[in-house]
């Protein structure tokens, strides 16, 4: 994966570290739903609560999850333009046409052109769902355990068991 950055352009690079903050902001947001909706299953229990806080913290709920889509769309066009730019299939393609004849006969060139194909979208899609994964992942793991360790010392023994 590290070979793999290593073509990468400045732009991508940036395109990267935007991706990496949208994911962070949409983690935080995923993670903020079920504080909204906790308020909102103790305002119904509550005797006297109106139905307007209960449709201000819905509407917050709804607005944190649009917030979490649209991060989410931004952050799959930017891993999709990082992995579609990407300049191994200029290299493979390079180091196909200096194969020696004698080697070429070994492959049919419907062969040779199905693998490298093959070989190259199994890259994209390493690069496109290995960002977003490989980032989110543990910032979502740790921030949700870290929420659950502040929240109730019983729910931190649960997530430890």
């Amino acid at each position: 994966m590290l070979k793999l950055f290593k073509n990468l352009t400045k732009k991508e690079v940036v395109y990267m570290i935007i991706s990496s903050l949208l994911i962070i902001f949409q983690v935080a947001l995923e993670l903020k739903m079920p504080d909204y909706m906790s308020n909102i299953t103790q305002l119904v229990q509550t005797r006297g609560a109106s139905i307007n806080d209960i449709l201000r913290e819905g509407s917050y709920m709804l607005l944190c999850a649009f917030g979490s889509l649209v991060s989410a769309f931004i952050v799959g066009y930017f891993t999709s333009t990082i992995a579609a730019s990407c300049r191994t299939r200029g290299k493979l393609f390079r180091k196909v046409e200096d194969i020696s004849t004698f080697e070429i006969k070994k492959f049919s060139p419907s062969s040779l052109i199905t693998r490298t194909t093959n070989d190259i979208t199994q890259i994209e899609f390493l690069i496109a769902m290995g960002l977003t994964l490989m980032i989110k992942a543990p910032i979502t793991a740790v921030w949700a355990v870290t929420k659950i360790l502040n929240k109730n010392i019983e729910w931190s023994i649960l997530t430890g068991v």
